[in-house]
């Protein structure tokens, strides 16, 4: 049977075209495409208008009929929850299509790539989620991601699948990482640039490679990425800082077989662990979730002790806030109260360095660190499921069990990683949200 030649349609402009050439030129610099693109955008938008009204009157009615002492008002929760799932589904999938959009793709033809079962084979301008491969040791890992700019103007958020250090003594360390940027996106791109290699600089440094002077390694590596950026924030007054959760797998040479996973988590992303029970009796499993890291608020009693023991102020403004007790010049413009949502980040050069700005309140010292807490796990392979990092975007919304149920329902983990951003958007969270998924 002779094979079918490639169709080079722009099913969005309703156009053929002799060859793959034209039809890309056609989407780059065609005005006709242009303004369809527009087009399609604005129904979109207007459509995902429509939902959310709809979904707020649905939470409207669901609110009275949960709270209505009449038997036959409540009665119709049930019916009202199960609309209210619907419509937040057909929210979710507008704005999936506006994160195509973003992205480069075109959404009618990712729409039609996905029901014909290549969705992750789409061509020019592939949408994210995204996969890679790791090894370590005997073990094979896969890894996949989501980002989503979301409700923001801007998507801060980042990540990095492909990590791969070496050590003095020839083992190889994989290595992930989740990034959310905040003021600006320079700070995070530094860490995305110079991170892995200051890692690999660090980790090359010590004799050997082993748990402690892998930890050794992260510290190091933290401090000295940090600083390069505050050098650059010094002359250019930026006020640029980011996130980040890091996670490298490893097997040290004189215990092989052995696969650790360390965490060095600075700032509020958060990472779990999702393990298999043993099997009972009749060889049933349950998901249990274990958290790999703990969110570095300004509220947390040790962070609170040691940013007010510098003079700092930790306040409830929407959400607890780190704040600087006073006003501070900075960048040319007087500051009366400048505050930070996460404890610990990179850059934030106001918060590190208030005192060379006229708050004289606060000693010599860092309101915000960039020291990683660390946490190290042994995996076991016959038991752990997968591992997720994810920006706050998602804990916003999401619980640590809730994530966990919506990744394991799933066949991949990119689809895994999408799944989970796509839940936690039509959940209400209106951050850049960002997903990554081990297993």
């Amino acid at each position: 049977m002779a094979a079918v030649a490639p169709q080079h349609i722009c099913y969005l402009c309703t156009r053929k075209f002799t060859d793959a050439v034209a039809l890309k030129t056609h989407e780059q610099y065609s005005q006709l495409h242009q303004q369809n693109l527009d087009r399609q955008d604005d129904v979109i938008r207007q459509h995902k208008e429509e939902v959310i009204n709809g979904v707020n009157r649905l939470r409207q009615q669901l609110h009275d009929a949960v709270s209505s002492s009449n038997p036959v008002t409540s009665s119709r929760a049930g019916a009202i929850e199960s609309q209210l799932r619907q419509q937040l589904g057909e929210f979710s999938q507008a704005q999936e299509a506006i994160e195509y959009r973003r992205a480069g793709s075109d959404p009618a033809k990712l729409v039609r790539n996905a029901q014909a079962g290549t969705f992750l084979k789409a061509q020019a301008g592939t949408f994210r989620p995204m996969r890679h491969e790791m090894r370590c040791g005997r073990l094979i890992f896969e890894v996949g991601a989501a980002c989503w700019q979301g409700g923001k103007e801007t998507n801060e958020d980042r990540f990095v699948l492909d990590i791969e250090l070496l050590s003095s003594d020839g083992v190889s360390v994989p290595g992930i990482m989740v990034l959310d940027g905040h003021s600006g996106s320079r700070c995070v791109d530094h860490l995305v640039d110079r991170l892995p290699a200051i890692l690999q600089a660090r980790v090359a440094s010590k004799p050997e490679l082993s748990d402690e002077f892998l930890r050794e390694a992260v510290v190091e590596a933290c401090a000295m990425v940090d600083e390069e950026f505050l050098a650059w924030a010094r002359q250019q007054e930026a006020m640029d800082g980011s996130t980040l959760l890091l996670a490298l797998i490893y097997e040290t040479a004189s215990q092989p077989g052995k696969t650790r996973l360390l965490v060095a988590n600075v700032g509020d992303s958060r990472g779990i662990l999702c393990r298999a029970t043993s099997p009972d009796a009749t060889g049933r499993q349950e998901l249990q979730v274990f958290r790999l890291s703990e969110d570095h608020k300004p509220n947390r009693d040790d962070e609170r002790q040691r940013i007010e023991a510098l003079g700092g102020t930790v306040d409830l403004h929407g959400v607890w806030r780190v704040i600087c007790p006073e006003q501070v010049v900075f960048g040319g413009r007087t500051i009366s109260r400048w505050g930070l949502a996460v404890s610990r980040s990179f850059g934030d050069l106001l918060l590190k360095e208030p005192y060379k700005y006229g708050c004289t309140k606060v000693l010599p010292g860092q309101l915000v660190s960039a020291e990683p807490e660390l946490r190290l796990v042994e995996l076991d392979p016959s038991l752990d499921r997968f591992v997720v990092l994810a920006c706050d975007g998602i804990w916003d919304v999401l619980q640590d069990r809730d994530a966990g149920a919506v990744c394991a329902g799933q066949c991949g983990v990119e689809l895994a990683a999408h799944s989970l951003v796509k839940h936690a958007f039509a959940a209400g969270s209106g951050d850049n949200l960002t997903a990554v998924v081990l297993t």
